[in-house]
């Protein structure tokens, strides 16, 4: 694999995101608990997995956690010997180091992605070079010469537009089920296509979808598919191909969870007759048959350059890049026809989309000379593009930051317990904490500080466990708002907080447009007289525009005396 520092700058940004977010959600809690019992039970002391106390209303495949588990053991050895006292607190850096993981396998199969790319345009000019040498040696007429186009940055436009870009990096390290092993496996199967190995990755793709996440098989029927109509493969052995993915990865599948679930299953087809034959996936919320194309996809790409570039790119594109376009805009179509919409079931289009995109970036950049100021402003559109998509990138990044309430909350009260050398209790952590950010890498050690995490969500269950709790983490703002009391005032007191982002404060834009005396100019030469650092500056700027409110809070009992 060809290697070049915007490689290594890709892994950087991916990993400067996972530290400013470090945090899980919901959707990404199967995985990561499922990493965290197999790093510490190992796969043959599986009743103490958490799955079987929270098993979801499907089951999900534990073979892409597994393998993040797998890649993450030999470091999580390295930090437990070396790291100190870090057994004696949390494992929240384990969480880290599979995440790490997770960002490292999709940057990697991004860099493969990017490296067959280039090698097919690149050979596509030597082969263009040697004819034309052939062409001269014959005297043949140039009237038939090719016209020549330089494209030899499409990778680094690929690299550029994917790091400035939002959505792909900050999810790259996020334990969700569409990129723990399943995105890096889609992008090394659309490059296996570049690369004109046609069977193998309709193979791979299959495979995929029914191992990992069953909508990557409308990503595979549009590579098949795409495949035969551009004569690259046959019919018969596109489905020969495809099949053999799907048989392979069921058995695969078959073997696997059904063990760690104790009963037979292959999760991806249980979930397809959950949330497609049996309809339950509209409870999530149903769209237009249009949301992908109209909504989703201008929120993945803001501004919309690379879809705009779409356009060019696919008239200039190869065969096999027409291939992978199309199969990903395939995809996003079949997608479509479900009612429930996430724009993480069409991530694995975004990378085809914006190879496409890069295409038509790296004409432009390396073809069209500045001869007008028409042609100035075309040039300048692709580096403009990914400057500004990276600011607002940034602003994402840091809003987002503030969207794991549950997870702070965890932490301070750890720290509270580390601080006062408290043991032997007991704290309830809320379904709203446990879906915000509390993962069971974040608890303290039981053998060293004696605290019981107790996650209860059955009503009745957790009222007789009600007198046993000696904190709650909980999102009623005042004890009298607690249940299972008659005076909860009483025997319950606030004693930390937790706050998540509510919006914009208004009042500071509206104080810099009410200042008519300055202008622009006035208000930079501030900036630069001022006593504090520009860093100071911007800091303080976003603490006054960022509004955050409480809440979730942590709540002691008062002792009865």
């Amino acid at each position: 694999m060809v290697w070049s520092y915007l490689d290594t700058v890709l892994i950087v940004v991916i990993s400067a995101y996972l530290f400013q977010a470090p945090f899980t959600k919901v959707e990404e809690s199967f995985s990561i608990q499922a990493i965290h019992d197999i790093l510490n039970y190992g796969v043959w002391n599986i009743e103490k997995y958490d799955h079987f106390q929270f098993p979801g209303a499907v089951p999900r495949s534990f073979v892409g956690p597994l393998i993040i588990a797998g890649l993450t053991k030999p470091f999580a050895a390295i930090s437990s010997i070396f790291g100190g006292n870090a057994k004696a607190s949390t494992q929240f850096e384990f969480q880290i180091l599979s995440r790490c993981m997770i960002g490292l396998t999709n940057a990697l199969s991004l860099i493969y992605l990017k490296n067959c790319a280039q090698n097919m345009f690149d050979l596509s000019a030597k082969k263009r070079e040697e004819d034309e040498e052939n062409r001269r040696k014959q005297g043949t007429s140039v009237k038939i010469r090719e016209p020549e186009a330089n494209l030899s940055t499409v990778g680094t436009w690929f690299l550029v537009f994917v790091m400035t870009g939002f959505h792909l990096v900050f999810y790259s390290s996020r334990p969700l089920p569409n990129f723990v092993v399943t995105l890096p496996l889609t992008n090394v199967a659309i490059a296996w296509i570049l690369s004109s190995n046609y069977d193998w990755a309709i193979f791979l793709s299959a495979f995929t979808a029914v191992v990992f996440r069953l909508e990557v098989a409308a990503l595979a029927s549009g590579l098949a598919l795409m495949s035969v109509i551009y004569r690259k493969i046959s019919l018969l052995r596109a489905v020969k191909f495809g099949l053999m993915g799907l048989f392979i990865g069921m058995g695969i599948s078959l073997s696997v969870d059904s063990y760690f679930w104790g009963a037979w299953c292959v999760p991806e087809v249980d979930a397809f007759v959950f949330n497609v034959i049996k309809g339950n996936a509209s409870k999530w919320g149903a769209e237009s048959p249009f949301a992908y194309l109209t909504h989703y996809l201008r929120m993945l790409f803001i501004p919309p350059t690379v879809l705009l570039l779409n356009l060019l790119g696919f008239k200039m594109a190869p065969t096999n890049l027409k291939i992978i376009s199309l199969s990903a805009y395939f995809h996003i179509l079949v997608m479509s026809l479900q009612p429930h919409k996430e724009w993480r079931f069409i991530v694995y289009s975004l990378p085809p989309i914006i190879l496409l995109g890069s295409t038509a970036g790296a004409y432009i950049w390396e073809n069209i000379k500045i001869t007008s100021v028409k042609n100035l402003l075309l040039v300048s559109i692709v580096p403009f593009s990914p400057l500004l998509s990276l600011v607002l990138s940034l602003a994402f990044l840091y809003v987002s930051s503030m969207n794991y309430p549950g997870g702070e909350a965890l932490t301070q009260f750890n720290d509270l317990i580390l601080s006062n050398n408290i043991t032997n209790s007991t704290v309830h952590l809320t379904v709203p904490v446990c879906m915000t950010g509390a993962t069971l890498f974040g608890q303290l050690d039981h053998d060293v500080y004696g605290i019981k995490y107790d996650r209860t969500e059955n009503t009745t269950e957790l009222e007789a466990l009600w007198p046993d709790f000696d904190y709650l983490i909980a999102p009623e703002p005042e004890a009298s708002l607690l249940p299972f009391s008659n005076t909860p005032a009483d025997k319950w007191e606030v004693i930390q907080t937790s706050s998540v982002f509510s919006g914009i404060n208004g009042s500071v834009i509206n104080r810099f447009w009410s200042q008519e005396d300055k202008n622009v100019i006035a208000l930079l030469k501030d900036c630069i007289t001022s006593k504090n650092s520009l860093a100071t500056q911007i800091s303080d700027l976003f603490n006054d525009l960022i509004m955050r409110e409480p809440i979730f809070f942590t709540y002691r009992r008062v002792n009865d005396e």
